[in-house]
């Protein structure tokens, strides 16, 4: 049986997409890299209407450099946005696998490189901000671009229907709501909350008071100071440093460097992790995102090798941002009637794996598929999402423990005598999957599913 044909109203903060012939409505919600991903992807769809709603007052993107693995690039390039990326550098990258990560041991007066791990297409470094324009410059003309608009909640209706409430006070109905909203997403609190009632009425309440533990984020214990630093800065302190190379890590006890180009060379993405294990799992009480004083991440590299030496000298006049890296405890499922969720606000993880940013844009891929497809309908749509979770929710648990695996390598805990050797073969096995898994085996699947449950 043919699915209705999808309208879609398309938010940042909330994304409506709505099925107007009759049909459902969906609104993802959330003004990053997925949310926009999902939104250019649903465009696709002549019948789909995108409108997007943005929390802030114009539509920006925070942070610095951002790494595309061979996975992500080819998601990127089934959604036609590959070329438009690869635009943004000097050098289309490889296709074969490639030297990808440098790994030095530098917390002392002369490092010792012990590791160099390979990738099939190794790690496309680009400016985030950049990355960000790309995808709004391919969102369809017809697409509305709402700012100012802040979700407080969401009240779904016994006929399926899904009302918006907006902190201005204006509201919007939809068939479907696709949470898209960040780490601190009132989306999954409402979400999880709705979940644990359920379990509360079944008389599980142990289940329940786990669900409702998912709701809040929780520190890691890592502290991150991130830059962009000038290529012309470290070139004059440093005309030949290894980073102009390509990407290193320089680790140290519970702490660790990490610097790539971004921009076609015309900036170093640096990230200078600060870790203290015993605090994995607390709520951190202070500011998320502060401005650091640059001789205050100094101090935490003295004694450093000279090439981190040289690194952290650039800092100085620099803007540097110190982030408290929260996580979201895996979630029970990312989908339950006519609300789903994605990116950080499903999966926010360390970010040991480069793959923040890749999984919200696998999220946008597999559900623009599964919304779009022939056989979704308003009637239809509950199994849409449940599949979108059971495709999604376990693949990203997965990159999410081995991303928390790879900060405790990269800050050398749980060396258990086994040496630097035995570090880098881990890290090399964690990031196998980033070029050795084929993300269209995920769709198919995903698909696969769908038409099996229309043929029955």
């Amino acid at each position: 049986m043919s699915g209705t044909p999808i309208k879609l109203r398309v938010a940042i903060w909330c994304v409506c997409i709505w099925i107007i012939t009759p049909g459902a409505d969906f609104v993802p919600s959330g003004g990053g890299v997925g949310g926009l991903t999902l939104a250019m992807a649903l465009s696709q769809y002549p019948n789909i209407e995108v409108n997007v709603y943005e929390a802030a007052t114009t539509f920006t993107e925070i942070g610095a450099g951002i790494g595309l693995w061979w996975r992500t690039r080819m998601v990127l390039r089934e959604l036609n946005l590959e070329d438009d990326v690869m635009r943004l550098l000097d050098t289309r990258p490889s296709e074969n696998r490639t030297p990808t990560l440098h790994y030095r041991k530098a917390d002392q007066p002369e490092g010792v490189s012990f590791a160099t791990i390979e990738s099939r297409g190794g790690l496309v470094g680009v400016h985030r901000a950049e990355f960000h324009e790309v995808i709004l410059r391919r969102l369809s003309p017809l697409c509305g671009k709402h700012t100012s608009k802040r979700l407080v909640q969401y009240i779904q209706s016994g006929d399926g229907s899904v009302q918006l409430v907006f902190q201005d006070g204006s509201t919007a109905t939809c068939d479907l709501l696709v949470g898209a909203d960040g780490l601190k997403s009132n989306v999954r609190s409402t979400l999880m909350q709705e979940f644990a009632a359920t379990a509360e009425q079944s008389g599980r309440i142990p289940e329940a008071a786990e669900i409702r533990d998912c709701i809040r984020p929780r520190y890691s214990g890592v502290l991150v100071y991130r830059t962009l630093i000038p290529a012309e800065i470290l070139r004059r302190v440093a005309p030949q440093h290894r980073v102009f190379g390509g990407a290193v890590q320089y680790l140290g006890k519970n702490r660790h460097l990490m610097a790539y180009p971004v921009s076609r060379g015309r900036f170093i993405n640096l990230a200078a992790f600060d870790v203290d294990p015993g605090q994995e799992g607390s709520f951190y009480t202070e500011a998320w995102v502060t401005v650091a004083d640059p001789r205050g991440v100094a101090s935490l590299f003295q004694g450093w090798e000279p090439e981190v030496g040289q690194l952290i000298a650039c800092l100085a006049g620099l803007k540097v941002n110190r982030w408290a890296v929260n996580v979201v405890k895996p979630l029970p499922s990312f989908a339950s009637a006519n609300v789903a969720l994605l990116g950080d606000a499903a999966h926010a993880m360390t970010p040991f794996q480069g793959a923040g940013a890749g999984q919200a844009i696998e999220d946008a891929y597999i559900l623009s598929a599964l919304l779009g497809h022939r056989l979704t309908s308003r009637r239809t749509l509950a199994n849409a999402l449940r599949i979108y979770s059971s495709i999604r929710q376990p693949q990203t648990a997965r990159v999410a423990e081995r991303s928390r695996e790879n900060g405790l390598h990269f800050a050398l805990h749980g060396l258990n005598g086994t040496g630097l050797r035995a570090v880098g073969e881990r890290i090399q096995a964690n990031f196998e999957w980033v070029s050795e898994t084929d993300p269209l085996d995920d769709l198919r699947r995903a698909v696969g599913m769908l038409e099996a449950a229309g043929a029955q």
